[in-house]
């Protein structure tokens, strides 16, 4: 059954427009009309609906969803089925776009944007190896990006179950979607085998090389091709492609690209702690943004609270006078140079030669 919108879905739920459609099924910006709420509505192929597994694992991948509480997972709200037994689910609706759409329209990001997002994405992915469930298709198109402030993005995970988990035959239509986008495929699950957590972790690492370089780390004009380089051949160096990266991300980026799931972080959590030192916290943006007084400048002295200081001009006989008292001039001619006073009297004159070279006045007339 092809859907249109105005649709109904089950009994409350109606089709507003498409947002996309995958080899498994469509997803709508949809409405629950009892309630007024706006949703995202995912709907099984019909043609597919009495497919026993891809049915199964299309509800798994539902009950995974919901399970996952973190606000960097999409929620899933409801199940239900349409009056000829299609299966559809019903998400909570992203203002947002993908991490596909940004790397398409915008190329590679800065370090900072790119790894948070990534700490982001971990976090979600921490969230659901905790309750043992593993994505296996991790990718831009399953990463939803909203912006609150410009500088600010939110990521929020799509798609997570055993929907699109370990190939099985390539009998599955969601398990040929998964070899369509073999950029992001750890070697043991594109070799077929045994799979876990660290799988996530490896499409992790090719995302962020996405992200920081503008390119995945293997390309190919066919599938196959890419295939052989995920299994066979190290990506090429970061740093070809990034350049000014700081120290230390280009490594970690590799480690996390391991053929060996053993040589990757052994956790998204142990990636996570490394990323957020990439990434400039919101109180440092702050502080870099206002104006600061420069280094050269000599600190101001600390005062003890222990004692309070008047900030009033105070007489001390103690406290030697800065400068000499300069004796006044006499009124006579004098040979000595001297200049005025800015702000002195008018007519008196203040002798500057130093008391070292000063001549002393000279003696009055003796009497006779």
């Amino acid at each position: 059954m092809d859907w249109s919108p105005g649709d109904s879905l089950g009994q409350k739920y109606q089709l507003i427009r498409l947002l996309g459609a995958g080899s498994a099924g469509s997803v709508w910006e949809g409405e629950n009309t009892w309630v007024g709420r706006r949703v995202a509505l995912k709907v099984l192929h019909s043609y597919l609906a009495h497919h026993a597994e891809i049915r199964a694992r299309f509800l798994a991948e539902a009950r995974a969803s919901a399970r996952i509480a973190n606000p960097h997972v999409v929620d899933v709200f409801d199940l239900g089925e349409t009056d000829d037994g299609t299966p559809f689910m019903v998400m909570e609706l992203c203002e947002g776009e993908t991490l596909g759409s940004i790397l398409e329209t915008r190329g590679a990001v800065g370090v900072g944007y790119a790894c948070e997002i990534l700490m982001q994405v971990c976090s979600a992915l921490e969230a659901a190896h905790a309750l043992g469930i593993v994505h296996r298709d991790l990718k831009p198109a399953n990463v939803m990006v909203i912006h609150p402030t410009p500088e600010t993005p939110f990521a929020k995970v799509l798609d997570f179950g055993i929907a699109t988990g370990v190939h099985q035959g390539g009998k599955d239509p969601e398990e040929r979607d998964v070899w369509g986008t073999v950029h992001y495929i750890a070697p043991e699950q594109a070799a077929g085998d045994a799979v876990d957590h660290r799988a996530d972790i490896y499409a992790a690492g090719a995302i962020l090389y996405e992200l920081l370089a503008g390119r995945p780390p293997f390309e190919g004009a066919m599938s196959s091709i890419v295939l052989a380089d995920v299994l066979t051949r190290p990506p090429k160096p970061l740093s070809r492609y990034a350049a000014g990266l700081p120290v230390g991300i280009e490594e970690l980026v590799h480690r996390a690209l391991a053929k060996d799931p053993e040589d990757r972080p052994h956790s998204v959590r142990a990636l996570r702690a490394v990323l957020s030192s990439f990434v400039v916290q919101p109180e440092r943006r702050a502080r870099a943004a206002a104006p600061s007084v420069s280094q050269t400048e000599p600190p101001l002295p600390l005062v003890s609270r222990s004692k309070r200081l008047s900030l009033e001009l105070v007489s001390d006989s103690s406290v030697p006078p800065p400068f000499p008292e300069l004796p006044a001039a006499p009124s006579g001619p004098q040979s000595a140079p001297s200049s005025a006073v800015p702000g002195s009297a008018p007519g008196r004159r203040v002798d500057l030669t130093p008391a070292s070279e000063r001549r002393p006045p000279p003696l009055p007339p003796r009497r006779r």
